[in-house]
């Protein structure tokens, strides 16, 4: 069970919260929960600064708050550390709202390039963020504004979403990747580690 969970915790460490990053100019959707979840993780993916502020509904020259920049920066040294070049999605739906919010789930594949067996990496990963609607402008809320009652109904939703075919097909891809490289997980830790010392 704790290896199981290990495995869920790492692979969606992107989860529910949701980074000094570069750019590559990322193109936001705020259209729907769905295209501002998309956005965000693929703004990660581009260590894209503007384009995640973007997404928590903020502006290039909005000052970002120290709780802000702490998520950022351990969701960018994470997604620094799976030194993927692209990101594809399976699915992107919602589990559910809760007093306005919707509390959305993300499962994509994460495409590194190996240099050393000149093979592509393509990790299975899961996201979980709530998403607000403000005046038809969707954004990620930010982990300080996930309240504690967010927090137990996002559990909750996710116990259920759990017994889901699309979860279960997501844990089978992700078992079968590890399976197949061993050494991943810790190598993923031990990377964290040294860069957030």
């Amino acid at each position: 069970m704790m290896k199981k969970l290990r495995g869920i915790l790492l692979s969606m460490t992107a989860v529910i919260v949701l980074l000094s990053l570069g750019g590559c100019g990322t193109k936001v959707n705020t259209k729907s929960p769905e295209k501002i979840t998309k956005s965000l993780i693929e703004a990660y993916t581009k260590t894209d600064e503007n384009a995640v502020k973007k997404c928590f509904g903020m502006d290039k020259k909005d000052k970002v708050s120290s709780e802000l920049k702490t998520e950022i920066k351990h969701y960018m040294t994470l997604f620094e550390a799976y030194d993927a070049k692209s990101v594809k999605f399976t699915k992107c739906e919602s589990l559910g709202s809760f007093n306005g919010y919707e509390l959305m789930y993300a499962i994509y594949t994460l495409k590194k390039e190996d240099s050393e067996s000149k093979t592509t990496l393509e990790i299975p990963c899961l996201s979980v963020y709530y998403v607000q609607n403000n005046n038809k402008k969707y954004s990620i809320v930010q982990a300080k504004d996930v309240t504690e009652e967010m927090s137990e109904n996002s559990k909750k939703e996710f116990q259920k979403f759990m017994k889901t075919d699309e979860y279960k097909t997501y844990e089978k891809d992700y078992k079968q990747f590890t399976r197949k490289n061993p050494s991943y997980e810790e190598e993923l830790t031990n990377l964290l580690e040294q860069t957030e010392t």
